[in-house]
C-alpha cells in the first residue's frame, strides 16, 4: 500500500441558493445552483508530523484537522489551492472534500462517506452550505435537495461556453453572513422566491437571470462589483466573494486578476 494518497477537487461558485436548517448534518445545507470550476484543489497526505501545510505555509487548519480526526489521521496534510479563498470560489468545500478523499482511500472508506465528512466539517467551519455537495457531482449543478448525498439531490445543467471569473475587490467572510440571523431571513426570502423562479425553467439563461437579481436583492456587493455586474449581462456574483463568474467573452480591465477556468469534474482520487 502506498505511503501517499491524493485527491482533487473541484471549486465551487455558488449563483444563488436557499438554506435548509435540519439537526441531521447530512441533511442540512442549501438548495441552489452552483457552477463546479477547474483547477480546483489537490490534497496530499502522508504519515508524519501533525501538520497542515496549504500553498506552502503551515497554517492551523480548522476543516483539515476536523476531517483528519473523524478518520483518527495523525500526520501530514499538505494543500495547494489554483484560486483564491474567501471569495466566493468554494476553496474551503475543496479543501475539506479533497482532504476527505484521501483519507477515505488510505483507510479504505467509500466515496460517500469521504463526501458526507466533508460536508459535515464545512458546516461546522461555517464556511459554506452546498459546496461540498456541488463538488462531489461535479459539472454545472442544481441542488434540488438540501444535504449531502445520498441523501440530498444534485442534478445538473448543460453549459458549454467559457468561464472566467474575476476579483474586484476584498475577501468576504461566509462564516460571518452565515451565522447572522438578519442576513439568514433576507437570504432565505431571497433563496425561496430565486428556487420557484429558476424550478420553473431549470436552464442556463434562467440560472443567469435568477442568480443576479438574488445578488442584486441582497446587496451584499461592493460599488466596482456592482459597476461591473451593470455592464457586463453576462455575469454574475460569485457567492460570498467580491468576484464575478462571467460566461462567453468579456474585456477586464488590466488592474483586477482574472482566472480563466473551465466546468470542473467531479472530485476524485488521484492515487
Amino acid at each position: 500500500m502506498p505511503m501517499k494518497f491524493k485527491a482533487y477537487a473541484p471549486g465551487s461558485v455558488t449563483l444563488f441558493f436557499d438554506i435548509v436548517d435540519n439537526e441531521k448534518p447530512h441533511l442540512r445545507g442549501s438548495r441552489g445552483v452552483g457552477v463546479c470550476v477547474a483547477p480546483g484543489a489537490i490534497t496530499e497526505i502522508e504519515p508524519g508530523p501533525r501538520r497542515v501545510i496549504l500553498n506552502g505555509e503551515e497554517i492551523r487548519g480548522k476543516i483539515q484537522r476536523y476531517v483528519a480526526t473523524s478518520y483518527g489521521f495523525e500526520g501530514t496534510i499538505k494543500t495547494v489551492t489554483a484560486l483564491p479563498i474567501s471569495q466566493g470560489f468554494g476553496m474551503s468545500g475543496a479543501i475539506a472534500l479533497s482532504t476527505s478523499l484521501a483519507l477515505a482511500a488510505m483507510t479504505g472508506a467509500t466515496y460517500y462517506h469521504a463526501a458526507r465528512v466533508a460536508h459535515e466539517a464545512e458546516l461546522r467551519a461555517g464556511s459554506g452550505l452546498g459546496d461540498v455537495a456541488s463538488e462531489f457531482e461535479g459539472g454545472f449543478t442544481f441542488r434540488r435537495r438540501a444535504g449531502i448525498q445520498p441523501y440530498g439531490r444534485v442534478d445538473r445543467i448543460f453549459y458549454s461556453g467559457k468561464i472566467t471569473l474575476v476579483v474586484l475587490g476584498d475577501k468576504i467572510e461566509t462564516r460571518g453572513i452565515l451565522k447572522s440571523e438578519s442576513w439568514r431571513i433576507k437570504l432565505g426570502e431571497l433563496g425561496r422566491k430565486a428556487m420557484r423562479r429558476f424550478s420553473a425553467r431549470p436552464d442556463f439563461e434562467r440560472a443567469l437571470e435568477v442568480s443576479r437579481n438574488f445578488s442584486f436583492g441582497l446587496g451584499l456587493m461592493n460599488s466596482e462589483l456592482k459597476e461591473f455586474l451593470e455592464q457586463y449581462p453576462n455575469a454574475a456574483m460569485a457567492l460570498f466573494g467580491n468576484s464575478a463568474i462571467v460566461f462567453g467573452e468579456c474585456d477586464i480591465p488590466d488592474e483586477y486578476a482574472a482566472y480563466e477556468v473551465t466546468l470542473g469534474s467531479r472530485a476524485t482520487v488521484l492515487y
